[in-house]
């Protein structure tokens, strides 16, 4: 089980973002391509990243 980002829309698309260094911002796609979309371990390292490339609000999405 992984948690990938996700943004709080309707319409929902994903945060692509290099985990070795979230300061550098991310991208937004509207395809889950699980490629390039960071999986992560578990909620707390997903809300870390999320706040690491600012978001106020995300969605996390259990695969």
């Amino acid at each position: 089980m992984s948690y990938v980002l996700a943004t709080t829309e309707n319409i929902v698309r994903w945060y692509v973002y290099d985990t070795a260094d979230a300061s550098k911002g991310f991208e937004l796609i509207n395809e889950l391509d699980l490629a390039k979309v960071p999986q992560l371990t578990d909620k707390e390292t997903a809300k870390h990243y999320g706040k690491a490339l600012g978001l106020n609000t995300w969605r996390y999405v259990k695969l």
